[in-house]
């Protein structure tokens, strides 16, 4: 299906619902791995893609409902009027506030007084993430972390990565995935675990540079934030998320050093799902290096 007559199909349904996007001809859709997001004035509304995100989609909305509780540093896309979290996919949606802002650009950090200006900030947003981790209505919203998570990782990897690998790709990937078994998943704080430049919305025209809203909190959990510095560091580099451990830890670098080790697995955490839901564009990029011999 074309995107003009999926974002029509979409449209015809909200407006069935009684959403007020009759009239709106300036709505756009957006297509991601499991979701579709029709962007509709100031409403973004997401449809699941698959069964198992139509599954989950009323506990995304019961999450998004707890952050919006919080007095979180950023704006998140929380729940706006009723959707129709039940039906089947393709017509199932969860209307969410839409969120201005722009994605990091690249070279963002070269200016030493707009990096320290965002190290502050990643600081205090990772402070209170590690907060929200201890509030009721989140911890019962995410699932949290196991000591054995990174070992199932391994596993399925193993079992639908390896065939489509090279044999130098495997010995990589092998390696790759027994350092990072040493890293404790599990922790106590309120991980968003995709922190990174896609899900990042800054001010627009804003220096320093301003962090307004985070998106996509569906792979949330309760666990190790090394996680989280990791995407932060591929997005705006390893100094800066040096820059922010300092603020938040001194010279204590293990969650740093934990942070290394979860980076070098995003290729094989991005081709695995893809694998699994068939996107192979997705799958052709996250292993790209491991092809090779």
């Amino acid at each position: 299906m074309v995107a003009a007559d999926a974002l029509a199909g979409y449209l015809k349904i909200l407006a069935a619902h009684g959403q007020p996007v009759a009239a709106d001809h300036s709505a756009e859709l957006r297509s991601g791995q499991f979701h579709d997001v029709v962007l509709a004035g100031d409403v973004a509304y997401r449809f699941p893609r698959d069964e198992e995100s139509r599954r989950l989609l009323p506990g995304r909305a019961r999450l998004l409902e707890a952050l919006a509780q919080l007095d979180l540093p950023a704006q998140i896309p929380a729940p706006v009027g009723a959707g129709s979290l039940y039906g089947p996919v393709g017509s199932c949606y969860l209307p969410t506030r839409r969120l201005a802002g722009a994605h990091p650009a690249p070279g963002l950090v070269d200016d030493q007084a707009d990096a320290d200006a965002l190290a502050r900030q990643l600081s205090d947003l990772l402070d209170h993430l590690e907060q929200a981790g201890t509030e009721p209505g989140v911890r019962q919203a995410v699932p949290a972390a196991q000591a054995g998570d990174w070992r199932a990782f391994a596993g399925q990897v193993r079992a639908v990565l390896f065939p489509r690998m090279s044999v130098a790709g495997r010995r990589r990937a092998e390696a790759e995935l027994q350092a990072v078994a040493r890293v404790s998943p599990a922790g106590g704080a309120l991980v968003h675990s995709d922190l990174g430049g896609a899900n990042l919305l800054l001010a627009a025209a804003a220096r320093p540079p301003r962090i307004a809203g985070i998106l996509d909190w569906d792979n949330a959990c309760i666990g190790n934030q090394a996680s989280d510095l990791a995407s932060l560091a591929v997005t705006f580099g390893w100094p800066l998320a040096a820059r922010i451990e300092h603020l938040r830890h001194g010279p204590d670098v293990s969650v740093l050093a934990a942070a290394r080790l979860i980076a070098a697995t995003f290729a094989l955490q991005q081709a695995l799902p893809a694998a699994l839901s068939g996107d192979q564009d997705s799958l052709d990029d996250g292993l790209a290096r491991y092809r090779a011999d």
